[in-house]
């Protein structure tokens, strides 16, 4: 059914259980039923802010991994491996990813969450972006739940996209009315709601019930230390119960549609299986939808309004990403690291911070439930212990100016000895372990964190460096569409380029040279940088300024593309870096359809000149198509 206008309205009440169209349930049932019939898997996947991601609350209090927790038995049972990611960063939107969503979030999603209305429902724009990139981009087409009720409406009735809206799930959670009633209501609901005059209870109930360490039976100490509690237990962050209560409408949502599923799939095979293809076949159904939202006319939704700050080509053409930023699906062939050209002696900026332990945490009372309350877990498991939470740690872990008096100083050039890859650039922030944004890897257990059991797989990774470190040298794989833009981070401080430290000219040459010493001979010994940060800087990152800091006068940026120099001075990189969100900066280095005429591995490099040490800059994602 449409959903009521109430919930028509961008702040409407969501305390339903959410609302679709039947042609859209429909959508998710196929999905279902494809997923059932080849024992294939159902992927699942939120992109959104701090209270989406679960801040100040273990990663597996969020309300994904509360989902996932429920839902990955009942999926097990019919042949079908659930995977749910939890891609939510604080403090941020969804562009950063969405430009790349079919690398970031992965390529076989089948339901895509949307949750940031905090940070990016001033930007119809990007959210557009994130729907389409991630409608075109991937193997699979998913289901879209979330965001501007017109956007979805629009994509809906003119590209058959299918879409719904998930609510809060609170309208039947009973009020307390007193401490001695609060006893009678379900633990998972208590304190939820209370009645005006007893506000006091819910407020003097701890939302949060998150620890940073529990010391083990094992000896093992930590060595930063601990928090006493994860950082972002504040006032707009719901606490564990309500990530619960979102988690089981979610899955709700899907039991409902999986019910469905089985009841075609039931009467459908009685008279003998196959199940016929017209309920299950998904390879005309997506490719219909990805041709009308190829095809949308540029006044419809709010995609085009990027001109001026991005390719509009982002809103009908696929894109490719990587990045350093976690989480991200695929880990490994997703890092931006996997595609940087060796120095000489193969150096190649790599994450070397090791954990503090392998294998389950200490037992957290905060995941207990008391002896009266209904486990809900050994319900759908059928209460036997199949797919216990230490089971899953069990698991291994892997997994371009018209203006004429700028021309002239927009310099392009081919370099006379060629590009050679730095040995200055190295990656910062990057969490240890494997951050995918799922259930059942562990992240960032490295011995400098300061709140190890948190959980959390939300970090800004970057690689970086300042003039000394040389070209950083890329290579994009299979590029047809003549587009390149880089995210990019302009605002890191001197003393976080600690490779360089010491150096006074690129690679320090100079001061090899001085000693005497042969390239070989200074780089003989491989160099992994840890990116330790003795005084906790991670804590200040909210604190911290994000602005591009004043450059000097001789500053210069050059890019290459296969070999072809642009080198842009002070005014000309500040006036084509555009800063589309907070924290996202991005520079397009290509937007020509003509580049090529078919696919094709293209060498992208970047450096920076006549800023020394003092300017660093980060590298974060890099687009192409």
């Amino acid at each position: 059914k449409e959903p009521p206008m109430k919930y028509h309205k961008k702040k409407g009440d969501r305390g339903n259980g959410g609302w679709t169209t039947k042609r859209s349930f429909d959508g998710l049932v196929r999905r279902l039923l494809h997923a059932m019939m080849t024992q294939d898997t159902f992927t699942v996947v939120m992109g959104g802010h701090s209270a989406a991601k679960g801040a100040g609350n273990h990663f597996r209090q969020s309300y994904m991994m509360q989902f996932h927790k429920v839902m990955y038995p009942v999926f097990a049972r019919l042949g079908v491996k659930l995977i749910t990611r939890n891609m939510g960063q604080g403090g941020m939107g969804t562009i950063q990813n969405g430009m790349g969503s079919g690398s970031i979030y992965g390529d076989e999603v089948d339901l895509l969450l949307w949750d940031s209305g905090m940070t990016e429902n001033g930007n119809p724009e990007h959210i557009d972006v994130f729907y389409r990139q991630a409608l075109l981009a991937g193997k699979r087409v998913p289901v879209i739940w979330g965001g501007p009720f017109e956007l979805l409406k629009m994509l809906h009735e003119e590209a058959d996209v299918d879409v719904g809206q998930w609510g809060e799930a609170t309208d039947g959670i009973i009020e307390v009315e007193s401490a001695e009633q609060a006893k009678e209501i379900p633990w998972a609901a208590r304190f939820l709601k209370c009645k005006p005059e007893v506000q006091n209870l819910c407020k003097d109930e701890p939302r949060f019930c998150a620890k940073c360490w529990i010391d083990r039976d094992d000896g093992i100490k930590p060595e930063q230390k601990q928090l006493g509690v994860p950082a972002g237990q504040v006032k707009w962050h719901p606490g564990w119960r309500k990530h619960q209560l979102v988690g089981r409408n979610l899955a709700f949502a899907l039991l409902e549609a999986l019910q469905s599923a089985v009841n075609i799939w039931n009467e459908g095979v009685m008279g003998g299986p196959p199940l016929e293809d017209e309920y299950w076949h998904v390879t005309d159904y997506y490719e219909n939808i990805r041709n009308k939202v190829r095809n949308l006319d540029k006044s419809r939704g709010s995609c085009y309004k990027i001109e001026g700050s991005l390719p509009t080509r982002l809103c009908n053409t696929p894109m490719k990403a990587k990045t350093q930023y976690t989480p991200r699906a695929n880990y490994d062939e997703t890092a931006l690291n996997s595609i940087v050209k060796p120095a000489p002696d193969g150096y190649v900026p790599k994450n070397a911070k090791k954990p503090l332990y392998e294998g389950s945490d200490a037992h957290n009372t905060c995941f207990d439930l008391p002896d009266d309350s209904i486990d809900v877990f050994n319900v759908v498991t059928g209460r036997r212990q199949l797919f216990n939470d230490d089971a899953f740690d069990r698991l291994p872990a892997r997994q371009q100016e018209k203006d004429d008096i700028l021309t002239p100083l927009h310099r392009t050039r081919e370099l006379e000895d060629g590009i050679i890859p730095g040995k200055g650039w190295e990656i910062w922030d990057e969490p240890q372990g494997t951050c995918d944004g799922t259930y059942n890897v562990t992240c960032n257990r490295w011995t400098g964190h300061n709140c190890v059991l948190e959980g959390h797989h939300d970090y800004r990774g970057a690689i970086i460096g300042n003039e000394y470190s040389g070209w950083l040298v890329m290579t994009l794989n299979d590029l047809k569409e003549g587009v390149i833009i880089l995210k990019l981070h302009t605002w890191h401080t001197e003393n976080e380029s600690t490779r360089t430290e010491g150096w006074t000219s690129v690679d320090n040459a100079r001061e090899r040279r001085r000693l005497g010493e042969s390239l070989v001979q200074r780089y003989t010994t491989e160099y992994f940088h840890d990116s330790t940060v003795e005084d906790g800087s991670w804590e200040r990152e909210l604190m911290r300024s994000y602005e591009t800091p004043d450059l000097p006068e001789s500053f210069e940026f050059e890019y290459a593309i296969d070999g072809k120099v642009t080198t842009l001075n002070k005014e000309q990189f500040l006036k084509e870096k555009k800063q589309i969100q907070r924290v996202v900066e991005t520079l397009t280095i290509l937007d020509d359809p003509n580049f090529t005429k078919e696919g094709k591995d293209v060498e992208i490099a970047i450096r920076l000149k006549g800023s020394g040490r003092s300017i660093v800059f980060g590298v974060s994602h890099v687009y192409w198509a």
